[in-house]
Formats: structure tokens, C-alpha cells, sequence
């Protein structure tokens, strides 16, 4: 594939031939091998995006072809590649220093790699000043001092343009009693991604603060108990612009970590928590109500919020509905699943304002069978909320879904009772109360026809009509 796609750029027959490829993306191609792999990168020198996410033929030396012939490359996924590891990535970060020259990576996907350490996170941090996506979920390796390495800067000499700054250790949550001050990288990552990196605590978070001032997406999700409150403070304080953050199984945090992203209506520069839309504190039980109704109605932007297992009630529940209402926001969501402060007469109380699935109206959808009040069943919407309508609020909770059924079950009994009265006109239903007819996407289910335009037979249809036997 590569040799057809290369072109000559001379009249000259040995001289190399190269593609002009910009975006590589191969995920999925399982039965590709190495060698295939590295050759067509070899001959791509203007690559600017290779996803190869999942393959086996990915090794560490796939990254010294890309550090020779791949200089131009913005755009990097190799998560959950079974064959590299940390010496990949750090041998293609030393060989930028080696040239003098920094990468120009803005996204660096690399989900489950595997020996992540200092030296590797201290090379990448001074080779990739760019770097705005950094994803390093389920690396369970990784250490809290390897983060730390990736911000710190030991010598003058190797800054790579980025902007640096000098931090006091008790800044950073350390016990050091001599004055000297620490430099620090200051980094243009917007998204970081540790999820479920087992081995960090919240000292990770006091090592990134100062050094994320443009992040947005902040995925913490599965570390657990250990982390804390003071840590995720201490960075929370100096990320402004947080969008999104995710603290799904975080235990240990208590309402301090709400007050810290509960921002003040007075103060008009950005703050934490004055851009926040979705927030996930899914098992964290230590919140209490009260610190979680001042961060809904401080957080103008907030249209997205998980609370599975935690102890959110009712009112807190109604009050995040009414507010998204309120502000006018669209596609609002609300998780509350297995929250003993959400009983059956709640979820009732908010029909007119929720519905229990983000549906949509599409070809793709059908087979969803999202209830939209433009078809007009009048008898699916007596027991069912519209979820096709933008305004209502998401609500999943374990009554929402008993919704869901309700609309179910008096489809099937529509169903059944068109059975029995023995319909004679060629429509059928497609469990949603919406016709299909012979003309229309998936409504033909003859196996032959005298045409392509013809209308179904009769004789077709498996037990729809009469057959003449």
C-alpha cells in the first residue's frame, strides 16, 4: 500500500519516493505487521497524525522512525499498544534534545503504557513544550515523583522556550525549611488525563500546581482513598479555567474540595470553578448537601453532574434541575444511580422538567427507539418523558429506567393488538409507533421483488397478511 501510494518527486529512478500522507490512522488493522508499519511511516514525512491505538506491530522502534522521519508530527496515539513501553517514548524525546530541536506534539495518547518513570516524564516535559492533550491513564506504574519530573527543571540550559517560574517549597505542600526556591515548568497542557493511576496520591496534584494555568480537563477518576483534600486544593487553586473534572471514586475528598471550586460572584477575573460544566464525584460520601447546593448555584456553567452513590437528596437533585432549566441550558445531565436519597416520588416530581435518556432523532437512533413527541403517540407520552427534547434535563437514577419499560410495554401491547386484529395494509412498526413502509429505509423485508421499486407481496410477508396456499 505504501509503494502505490508514494510518488516520484525527480526523473530520477533511484531516488527515494515518499507519500504525501498528513493522517495516518490505523486502529483496528490488527493483521498489520512491523515492518508494513515501518515502512509506510519511513515514507510519510509530512505525517502530522498516526493513531495507531491497539496494535500489536507497534514496538519501541516504531518511535525512533518517527524521531528520523516523522518531524512534522502534531498528533500521537498509541494507547494500549501490547509492545512498547516508557523506553519508546523517552528515546524519541532524547533524541529531540539531541538535535536541539523540541517536538512539535501537541496530543500525546499513551493509555496503559507500561514503566513510566522519571526519566522518561523529565525528558518528555523538556523535549515537548507544546504539549496541550497529555493522557497517561491506567498506567499503573507511574509515581508521584515521575509527575513531579515532568514540571521540574534541574538546569538553565535546557528550557526548550517554555515559560519557567520560581516556587516556594511550601507552595508545593513541602516541609523544606531552607529559602531556596524551586523552578518549575510552566506547561500549556488544557486536558490531562490520570485516571485510575493507582500508585498516585494527591502529592502529584501539589507537584502540577502553578504549572497547568490553561488546564480544563482534569481526569482523576479510579486513584481512590488516597486522594486528598489538601493536594487537589492546592492545584485546584491555580487552574482558572477548569472545565471538566472527573473524581469518580475519590473517597477521601470532603466539602473542602467544593468550597475551593465554588467561586465568588464578586470577583470578576476567572476563577476555579466559574467555567466548570461537568463535574463527576461519583462515591465520594464524605460531601455533604450543603457544600454541594452552594457549587450548584455559584457554578453558572454546570450542566453535567455525577453523583452515583453518594449521598445527594432529593432537593439537591430538584434544585440542579431547576437551575439548568432556568439558565436555559441544553442537553443538561444529572447521574444519581444507586443514591438512597432518591426515592420514587422525586423522580415523579421532576417528569415535566427530565427525561430518562439523551435521545436524538436520527437514522442511526431507530434501533434506540427514543420517544419524541413529534410522532404523536399520545399513549407512549401518558406514561413517558419526550428524550428527544433538548431542554429536558437527563435524569438516571434506578427509577428513571422503570420509564423506559413503561414505554416499552405499551408498545408491545399496541403491537400485539395489531396482530390480533389482522392489519391489512402493508405498514409495519418498527417498535417505536413510527410505520414503515415498503418505500422506506429498512422497511422491505422481501427476500425477492420484480423490481426495485416494487411494492411488497403479500405472499412475502412472514405471517403479516393471508397466504394462499
Amino acid at each position: 500500500m505504501a509503494d502505490q501510494l508514494c510518488i516520484n518527486p525527480s526523473s530520477d529512478l533511484d531516488s527515494i519516493c515518499y507519500t504525501q500522507l498528513t493522517v495516518i490512522n490505523l486502529q483496528g488493522c490488527s493483521s498489520l505487521t512491523t515492518h508494513s508499519l515501518h515502512h509506510l511511516l519511513s515514507r510519510s514525512p509530512s505525517l502530522q497524525k498516526l493513531r495507531v491505538k491497539g496494535l500489536k506491530a507497534v514496538t519501541n522502534m516504531t518511535f525512533s522512525i518517527l524521531s528520523t522521519y516523522n518531524l512534522q508530527l502534531v498528533c500521537l496515539d498509541v494507547s494500549r499498544c501490547a509492545h512498547i513501553d516508557a523506553q519508546g517514548i523517552e528515546h524519541m524525546a532524547t533524541a529531540a534534545l539531541n538535535r536541539g530541536e523540541p517536538l512539535l506534539l501537541k496530543e500525546l495518547r499513551m493509555s496503559g503504557l507500561k514503566h513510566i518513570g522519571h526519566r522518561m516524564m523529565g525528558a518528555l516535559g523538556k523535549a515537548a513544550p507544546f504539549l496541550e492533550v497529555l493522557d497517561l491513564s491506567y498506567a499503573r506504574n507511574v509515581h508521584n515523583s515521575a509527575v513531579d519530573a515532568f514540571v521540574s527543571c534541574d538546569d538553565a540550559g535546557q528550557y526548550n522556550g517554555s515559560e519557567t517560574l520560581q516556587i516556594h517549597p511550601r507552595d508545593l505542600g513541602r516541609s523544606d525549611s531552607n529559602d531556596l526556591r524551586l523552578r518549575r515548568r510552566v506547561t500549556r497542557l488544557r486536558h490531562l488525563s490520570l485516571s485510575y493511576c493507582l500508585l498516585l496520591t494527591d502529592d502529584a496534584c501539589s507537584n502540577l500546581a502553578f504549572s497547568l494555568p490553561d488546564l480544563e480537563f482534569l481526569e482523576l477518576g479510579g486513584i481512590g482513598t488516597d486522594l486528598r483534600d489538601e493536594g487537589l486544593i492546592r492545584l485546584l487553586k491555580t487552574t482558572p479555567k477548569i472545565r471538566r473534572l472527573d473524581l469518580e471514586d475519590a473517597g477521601s475528598i470532603t466539602d473542602a474540595v467544593l468550597i475551593a471550586l465554588t467561586p465568588n460572584s464578586n470577583e470578576a477575573s476567572p476563577v476555579p470553578g466559574g467555567a466548570l460544566e461537568q463535574l463527576n464525584i461519583s462515591f465520594a460520601n464524605e460531601i455533604t448537601n450543603e457544600a454541594l447546593l452552594g457549587l450548584l448555584r455559584s457554578c453558572t456553567k454546570l450542566k453535567h453532574l455525577e453523583a452515583d452513590n453518594t449521598n445527594i437528596s432529593s432537593n439537591v437533585c430538584k434544585e440542579f434541575v431547576r437551575l439548568c432549566q432556568q439558565r436555559g441550558m441544553s442537553n443538561a445531565k444529572a447521574n444519581v444511580v444507586d443514591c438512597r436519597g432518591m426515592t420514587d416520588n422525586a423522580v415523579r416530581d421532576l417528569e415535566s422538567m427530565t427525561r430518562p435518556r439523551l435521545g436524538w432523532r436520527s437514522h442511526e437512533a431507530r434501533k434506540l427507539t427514543f420517544l419524541d413527541a413529534r410522532d404523536g403517540n399520545t399513549d407512549e407520552l401518558n406514561v413517558g418523558q419526550d428524550e428527544c427534547d433538548e431542554k429536558r434535563v437527563v435524569l438516571k437514577s434506578f427509577y428513571s429506567w422503570q420509564t423506559v419499560d413503561n414505554v416499552k410495554a405499551v408498545r408491545e401491547k399496541r403491537r400485539r393488538k395489531r396482530e390480533v386484529s389482522g392489519g391489512g395494509d402493508s405498514d409495519m412498526d418498527d417498535g417505536s409507533g413510527r410505520s414503515l413502509h415498503w418505500w422506506s429505509p429498512g422497511g422491505r423485508r422481501t427476500l425477492r421483488s420484480s423490481g426495485r421499486s416494487s411494492p411488497l407481496n403479500i405472499a412475502d410477508l412472514n405471517s403479516d397478511g393471508c397466504v394462499v396456499m
